[in-house]
């Protein structure tokens, strides 16, 4: 298991690098520390007016940070003091790839940066024979300038739904719903019975079933064997809020012995089926069924709710169900630091041409393609990289409204009566109109950064 960048890290005089962890309570100690607090070399774009004093202003942009600890002390018993270095030297080895170096000077806590340990100095002399190592060094390049807060914040929306709200029906009708849980489509499965098909629950508790062969069908937890008390000539009404694709509902009626009668079955893709009990029916099982296998793998089951008679009611009752709560596609995110922080973005299918927006100035980062269920399409917005499910570039399905992936940055905090406030930026997940899968999702991954 990969240990979390600066796992070491417990107070202020600490530096660590990698694994390696220097400062107190540790055989490495340093006095000084350079181009941490410093403003990184500045490439100035600015050039002088050809016909006035004065010059244009041009952009300024940030060179690679050079970090510098100096007065490096390193300090073990003289049997230990080979194996003390030979840890810092395996600490500070050249490697290809940057590694996490975290400080923490003061109060306001630890940072974060990605380096590589360009130099390191052990001076050999009389410390190796006392224990006693003085005037070492050790510096860094991170070729991303910034600083980042510790903690890596993640943000994540749907895309938008409406709310399902409140049914009426007719005083003579009343909702006999199914466990609040099975209503929602949510887990646990028990009292859930399931041919020709699996159930299993997702990582959001949410029922899935997975087709294996034409016929495959699932009925709702019932709270009796005869299922849900219909008399004969009552009206049962089966309404699925999510119906997915290719299924089929049915009313199953059954007599008082448990025995199947009939069935009452609304057209496959039909999210609404009502029939009559025939004669000698006490009872109505809800059963969704699927003609043929749909392809995609497993799929929600959805919310939905059965109406049954109610003899002797006089209308609603208390309490009241109003819905749960629709999806607006949006969220916000927060950079506390007083630098520009470039998030990842991770969109995640079924959805086609997934799309996330600035709503204060309207940027938009938008993809051309579809896709699938597990279908992942992450956006790096600081290395200006497009990946689907980690290996194949799609940076090239940028639409035409897309800005460059680079320049989608969330603004840094504002130094407001000598304090810096944060910056939330408000953000909004659309697709291409018809997609609407409610298991299509943006998360957004983001730390906080400073200068």
């Amino acid at each position: 298991m990969v240990a979390a960048a600066g796992d070491r890290v417990t107070r202020p005089g600490h530096i660590q690098y990698g694994a390696l962890l220097l400062g107190p309570g540790t055989p490495y100690r340093w006095k000084r520390l350079s181009g941490w607090e410093e403003l990184p070399a500045i490439d100035s774009g600015t050039v002088p007016q050809s016909d006035a004093h004065g010059a244009f202003p041009g952009r300024l942009l940030a060179q690679a940070r050079t970090i510098g600890l100096d007065g490096l002390m390193v300090r073990a018993p003289r049997d230990r003091i080979g194996a003390v270095v030979g840890a810092l030297s395996a600490g500070t080895a050249i490697v290809e790839d940057e590694q996490p170096l975290v400080v923490w000077l003061d109060e306001r806590g630890p940072l974060l940066s990605y380096a590589r340990a360009v130099r390191r100095i052990v001076p050999t002399g009389i410390g190796y024979r006392t224990g006693s190592i003085q005037g070492g060094a050790v510096q860094w390049e991170a070729t991303d300038p910034r600083r980042y807060a510790l903690a890596e914040q993640v943000a994540t929306a749907r895309l938008p739904a409406s709310e399902r709200g409140l049914d009426w029906r007719v005083p003579d009708a009343a909702a006999r719903q199914f466990p609040d849980a099975a209503a929602a489509g949510l887990g646990p499965l028990d009292g859930w019975y399931a041919e020709g098909g699996t159930l299993s629950l997702d990582a959001d508790d949410r029922v899935m079933f997975e087709v294996a062969e034409g016929g495959a069908l699932i009925v709702w937890p019932l709270p009796i064997p005869t299922g849900y008390s219909v008399p004969e000539g009552g009206t049962a009404e089966w309404v699925a809020r999510d119906l997915p694709a290719g299924a089929q509902l049915q009313l199953h009626w059954i007599d008082a012995a448990g025995v199947f009668l009939s069935a009452t079955s609304a057209p496959v893709g039909a999210a609404v089926v009502e029939g009559v009990a025939p004669a000698g029916a006490v009872g109505v099982r809800p059963v969704m069924t699927w003609p043929q296998v749909p392809p995609g793998g497993p799929v929600w089951v959805g919310r939905s709710v059965l109406y049954v008679p109610a003899p002797g009611a006089s209308g609603l009752a208390w309490p009241l169900e109003f819905g749960t709560p629709g999806s607006t596609g949006a969220l916000s995110v927060t950079n506390a630091g007083d630098a520009p922080a470039h998030p990842v973005i991770e969109f995640r299918g079924p959805v086609e041409r997934p799309s996330l927006t600035k709503t204060g100035t309207g940027e938009t980062l938008e993809y051309d393609l579809p896709l699938a269920a597990g279908d992942v399409l992450t956006v790096d917005t600081g290395a200006g990289t497009v990946l689907l499910n980690q290996t194949a570039s799609r940076l090239g399905t940028a639409s035409t409204r897309s800005v460059p992936e680079q320049t989608f940055t969330l603004a840094p905090g504002e130094l407001v009566g000598g304090a810096l406030v944060p910056t939330t930026t408000p953000l909004i997940f659309r697709a291409a109109p018809g997609s609407t899968d409610p298991a299509a999702s943006v998360t957004v991954r983001w730390r906080s950064a400073y200068w």
